[in-house]
């Protein structure tokens, strides 16, 4: 969540969350140039005196902490409104579950020995080395300076003493039970109609096609069509010829992420609400499954990984929920739900007050 890349380190880091966030993996990949995570600490007098683009609870977050890290993702990439707006709201979401996350922290009194911060950039500086890659170019590169890159390891290194005690065994079956289809090897087999938006309707073409796909869906739910035939009518894409048909495909790996993450949430013969990838609008059916084998004792650097997710999930929910959030004018960001979380992924942007 909190660094982008999330290649394997080569040199494993203190303890487990230190490998999810991805420090040392940001080190094996030589670079952070898609770093979005809050850099900046609100102390920081290279950030003091700017305006104030977010405030969580009484904890600031600068224009110039968003600005910077859209920067860096967008990498001089030309984005027009729609995308930036996004873009924004993305990094400004990863901002505030940052700073939600260190109140947390704080909240239960969890020190940092300077020394562990300190080991861990010299080895950094080690790694670094060993690429033949100053640690100046690696910081210039992620947009980092050395204070900002402290401030981030020592919360990663809060976070590891405040979750490594609950990746218990019982922790660890319950994930492998939540989530087997996605680790065992399971293969689905799945149907599926993609309606492809025409780039000159603008933004109201894809609109309209989760406004179609609805209506296809509830036509085959109600036996007035059966799939094939609405695949074979309407789907965009080549296997509307067998009626939809893609074969088996493994979680990861062939399909794109988004549609095997839908795909493997249905139940054998469950038909998808309609859903968007970079492709068009889908539908999917699940027609049949291959369990896997593989057993949860070979797996427990993935399981932990789902783990810590599911547990900074739950403190950035609850933590969005008892907080205060306010957005200065002129600031995207998603929609809030009922529970304070980003609900339907919908931007939107702070209005200024009367």
């Amino acid at each position: 969540m909190l660094l982008v890349s999330a290649s394997r380190p080569h040199v494993p880091l203190r303890g487990t969350a230190l490998r999810v966030f991805g420090l040392a993996a940001a080190v094996a990949a030589g670079a952070c140039a898609r770093c979005t995570a809050a850099d900046g600490d609100p102390s920081d007098p290279a950030t003091a005196g700017t305006s104030v683009a977010v405030k969580v609870g009484d904890t600031p977050i600068f224009r110039s902490e968003v600005e910077a890290a859209v920067r860096r993702v967008a990498q001089g990439r030309f984005l027009d409104p729609e995308r930036q707006a996004r873009l924004t709201a993305e990094t400004v979401e990863q901002l505030v579950d940052e700073r939600l996350l260190r109140r947390e922290v704080e909240a239960r009194q969890i020190a940092v020995d300077e020394d562990e911060v300190t080991e861990i950039v010299t080895r950094m500086r080690g790694q670094l080395a060993d690429r033949q890659i100053p640690m100046e170019t690696f910081l210039a590169q992620s947009g980092r300076d050395e204070t900002s890159l402290r401030n981030q390891i020592r919360l990663e290194i809060a976070l590891n003493k405040m979750l490594l005690p609950q990746l218990t065994s019982a922790a660890l079956e319950a994930a492998f039970a939540k989530h087997r289809r996605d680790l065992d090897g399971t293969l689905v087999r799945a149907s599926h109609i993609v309606l492809r938006p025409d780039p000159g309707r603008g933004a109201d073409a894809l609109a309209e096609l989760e406004r179609r796909a609805a209506r296809v869906r509830s036509e085959i739910l109600q036996g007035t069509t059966s799939f094939a035939d609405a695949a074979l009518e309407h789907s965009a894409g080549p296997s509307r010829r067998q009626g939809g048909d893609l074969g088996y495909f493994p979680r990861h790996g062939v399909m794109d992420e988004e549609f095997a993450r839908r795909a493997f949430a249905l139940a054998k013969g469950e038909l998808s609400q309609p859903f968007v990838t970079p492709f068009g609008v889908h539908l999917v059916r699940v027609t049949d499954l291959k369990p896997g084998d593989t057993r949860p004792e070979t797996l427990r650097p993935q399981l932990e990984k789902l783990v810590v997710q599911d547990l900074i999930r739950e403190i950035v929910s609850r933590g969005r929920q008892t907080t205060p959030i306010d957005y200065a004018p002129g600031i995207a960001h998603f929609a809030a739900g009922a529970d304070g979380s980003p609900a339907d992924r919908r931007v939107v942007v702070a209005e200024p007050g009367p």
